[in-house]
């Protein structure tokens, strides 16, 4: 929508083989609480692991809290400390829920989540869900996978194309909820008008090549994208849980409109795609 600062699609689906979804996206935009009162908006998937409905607890437990946390945030410095609190709060909240029901020892979740104010993103990551940036007509993986397959590329022991088939690619070496501390990887991403956003599962991105991504980010229109998304996921087998979230930039600075403003309500309106 022209003077539309903001555009945003998703779309989690459990895929063709999973009995049930243990992803969960997060997408609280800035005409909508809690992002209106905080003047910063949240963006981002957790992907839970436990088996049986553990992991879709831990990865329910996560978007919650950070929610949660969003409603009491205000900008202060750079924002990367509030952004490590924010999934430190909810890593202890999974710990802590895992301590009082033993029988979902083992859960956990990933988490990549972008906070949006003013012209920069900061994103906060562990785990191996993923963020890319599309800019330009060229797309960039702004995050790197928490797996002891990544861990093996990035110190040399491994190529990237062995590590696309190694059979022991999804063992996670970080993780929320499975151990009382974790280490968070937090970036400040300068924004660009026309730029886009993706956050994703390995559902995603692990079935479908990075230049059909590229190129499903690139069309238009814009609304649909994430379920686009899923849908090549669904093309090529969909064995894991599917999530996309996919944030436009239009305009900058990114700010929230007025509680009753015309600019709020033409916002909700293209959410629910009933304008363009």
């Amino acid at each position: 929508m022209k003077g539309q600062r903001l555009n945003i699609s998703y779309h989690t689906d459990r895929g063709l083989v999973r009995r049930n979804n243990e992803d969960n996206p997060l997408a609280v935009p800035p005409w909508r609480e809690p992002a209106l009162s905080a003047g910063a908006c949240l963006f981002g998937v957790a992907d839970g692991m436990g088996g049986h409905a553990a992991g879709e607890i831990a990865s329910r437990i996560a978007t919650d809290t950070m929610r949660a946390w969003l409603a009491e945030y205000r900008p202060e410095g750079t924002g990367l400390p509030a952004v490590e609190t924010a999934f430190g709060e909810a890593n202890n909240e999974i710990w802590q829920y895992v301590k009082n029901h033993p029988e979902c020892q083992g859960m956990g979740t990933t988490m990549t989540a972008g906070l949006i104010s003013g012209n920069q993103m900061i994103l906060g990551h562990v785990g191996d869900s993923r963020a890319y940036l599309l800019r330009n007509g060229e797309i960039r993986q702004l995050t790197s996978d928490h797996t002891l397959v990544g861990e093996q590329v990035r110190a040399g022991l491994l190529n990237a194309a062995a590590a696309r088939t190694h059979p022991a690619r999804h063992i996670l070496s970080r993780a929320l909820g499975v151990r009382e501390f974790v280490n968070i990887d937090t970036t400040i991403v300068e924004l660009v008008v026309g730029d886009v956003l993706l956050f994703c599962s390995d559902g995603i991105y692990g079935p479908i090549p990075e230049e059909v991504i590229k190129e499903e980010l690139s069309r238009r229109p814009f609304h649909g994208v994430a379920k686009r998304l899923v849908g090549c996921a669904f093309k090529n087998g969909a064995p894991d849980n599917t999530t996309a979230v996919v944030v436009l930039i239009g305009e900058l600075p990114v700010c929230s409109p007025g509680r009753y403003s015309w600019t709020r309500f033409k916002s909700l309106l293209c959410e629910w795609g009933i304008i363009g």
